[in-house]
């Protein structure tokens, strides 16, 4: 049976430590994983850490995580990938995050898409940021990472294409269109230029408008299609980042 993961932010993991344990990850070690005193669980810090550990309780308001030998190395992704995602409705939103993370996408920006306004997606960013990085947070316990993707703050489509695009720090820049060109295809036109990064934008539900589609394309971003269906916009997140971690990161084929 796999050990437990739990997230312990703004702690210094080491080993032999005795950490007591803060009151939220109290409640889920032994309200929702069930583990009783002197279960063994991993702890890592979402900075790369990861430990061994056991708790030990003392009733159900205290407890203390003796933490053992480092338990993994760090996994940060050899590739690293942005995606921008268009801010979509509740699940789709939180399926893209947490497929993101498992898919190991290196940074993360919300974009309030024209689309977005219309599905609600501009009310309560605040908290739905809070809400988003509990998702990834989540995600990465789950999927075995030990460091977390960044999540940065809400932008406009204006500014972040100009900030992530190919003229600032994207190597490769994709936009899912479904009247794009196949990504091998453009993988083929830049053989010739180094890829170390990549840039992946994906709209809301209904899509990007044209004036945004276009204001990507000005930016530099390629449009790239998945096949003749049309994606939902979790999928195409969730299509795209896997055929970018295939060709340029560490998704390894079947059989190798």
């Amino acid at each position: 049976m796999r050990c437990p993961r739990l997230l312990i932010e703004n702690a210094d993991l080491a080993a032999g430590l005795r950490l007591p344990a803060p009151e939220d990850r109290l409640h889920y070690a032994t309200r929702v994983l069930r583990l009783k005193d002197g279960a063994a669980c991993r702890l890592f810090d979402g900075r790369g850490n990861e430990f061994d550990a056991r708790l030990e309780t003392a009733g159900r308001r205290a407890g203390v995580f003796h933490l053992g030998e480092r338990a993994a190395e760090p996994t940060t992704p050899r590739f690293p990938i942005t995606l921008l995602q268009g801010i979509a409705r509740g699940d789709h939103m939180d399926l893209a995050l947490q497929k993101a993370v498992e898919l190991g996408v290196s940074r993360i920006r919300p974009v309030l898409c024209e689309r977005s306004r219309s599905a609600g997606g501009h009310k309560g960013l605040d908290r739905r940021q809070s809400h988003w990085q509990g998702v990834i947070a989540a995600a990465a316990e789950q999927c075995g990472r030990n460091e977390l993707p960044v999540l940065e703050s809400v932008g406009q489509p204006d500014a972040v294409l100009r900030r992530d695009g190919p003229g600032s720090t994207a190597s490769l820049a994709l936009l899912a269109d479904e009247t794009g060109a196949p990504l091998s295809r453009i993988v083929e036109s830049r053989q010739s230029v180094a890829t170390e990064n990549a840039s992946v934008f994906v709209g809301p539900e209904g899509g990007l408008t044209d004036a945004e589609r276009t204001l990507a394309r000005d930016h530099g971003f390629h449009p790239v299609r998945t096949g003749p269906r049309t994606l939902r916009t979790e999928t195409a997140a969730i299509a795209i980042l896997t055929l970018v971690q295939w060709r340029f990161g560490d998704l390894e084929p079947p059989g190798e």
